[in-house]
């Protein structure tokens, strides 16, 4: 019996990388683009579109700026912090049904297989780097040291892009992996939420503005991204291969694009959410402090000894 499941792992580890290669042969941004509008309304394709693919052709200046209002913008650009949360949330929820290293495996897979489809981008590169770490420390079956773990995701990135270090994108990822890895509440509300307080401040320092909904926001929305990104990527790929198929498919998600369109709409249009600020280096070290203590809190040390052990 034993021998048996080994074998139906293998043969599933095949199909998915013969899957994974026809994929990145035959199936290209432009295609994928085509598929979705040609399968979903304007504006629900654009949403679609900027999440799965980072394309911004489909989005009118007004709607642009309600998506920066309203803090949802990095949803709907090709963003290393949403790579981080979908690639986590994938590769736990596969865990369930196919355990963690061929769930480790094939979540890997898909990743590197959306970051050549987007072209290869630095800020989810890095990001890839950043999350790639802590599994397959998993997959090796090798304890992950977070600190060891951060600091040598950090090398490799500074050493191949050295000017990182000056770009906000890099900061927004490595604030966003920290938030991603320290996260006291499991599920996607929880992480979501950790992740957008850790972002807020390097998003201060860089636009001179604190979105005093984004946590909210993002919480709102945050839920369905998992869904959009998975369903949509999927739908658009079987819409090349087969169109109607991949409609259908594509119009299972329409109602949630929808209500991202309402919520980017009502938020975006409160000219109060935005509040401008001179945010300094002084500030940021308390903001993290205070972060620090609600684990110190929540978790009473015990994260603390994990984390650096």
């Amino acid at each position: 019996m034993k021998y048996l499941c080994n074998y139906k792992k293998f043969l599933i580890w095949i199909g998915v990388i013969l899957i994974g290669l026809l994929m990145y042969k035959f199936v290209k941004k432009d295609s994928l683009i085509y598929v979705i509008y040609q399968s979903l309304p304007g504006r629900e394709a654009g949403l679609l579109g900027g999440m799965l693919l980072g394309e911004k052709a489909g989005f009118d200046k007004d709607f642009w700026n309600q998506l920066q209002n309203s803090g949802l913008i990095h949803i709907v650009v090709v963003s290393g912090t949403n790579l981080m949360l979908v690639f986590s949330n994938v590769i736990e929820n596969l865990a369930k049904i196919l355990g963690r290293k061929l769930a480790i495996g094939l979540g890997s897979l898909i990743a590197l297989g959306y970051v050549g489809m987007v072209g290869w981008q630095i800020p989810v590169v890095r990001a890839l780097i950043l999350i790639s770490s802590k599994y397959w420390a998993q997959m090796l079956g090798r304890r992950y040291n977070a600190v060891r773990g951060l600091i040598l995701s950090v090398l490799i990135i500074v050493l191949a892009w050295p000017q990182s270090l000056i770009e906000i994108s890099f900061w927004l990822s490595f604030s966003a992996f920290i938030g991603v890895i320290s996260s006291p509440w499991k599920g996607v509300w929880g992480t979501s939420c950790w992740v957008s307080l850790w972002v807020s401040p390097v998003l201060a320092m860089g636009f001179g503005r604190i979105n005093l909904v984004g946590p909210i926001s993002n919480v709102l929305i945050l839920l369905i991204v998992e869904i959009v990104t998975l369903v949509g990527f999927l739908g658009s790929i079987i819409g090349v291969f087969i169109p109607i198929l991949g409609k259908i498919v594509l119009w299972l998600i329409w109602p949630l694009l929808k209500y991202f369109n309402f919520v980017a709409t009502m938020i975006g249009g409160w000219g109060w959410v935005n509040l401008e600020v001179n945010f300094n280096w002084l500030m940021l070290f308390g903001w993290y402090l205070i972060l620090i203590w609600i684990l110190l809190k929540i978790k009473n040390y015990s994260f603390f000894n994990k984390f650096l052990s």
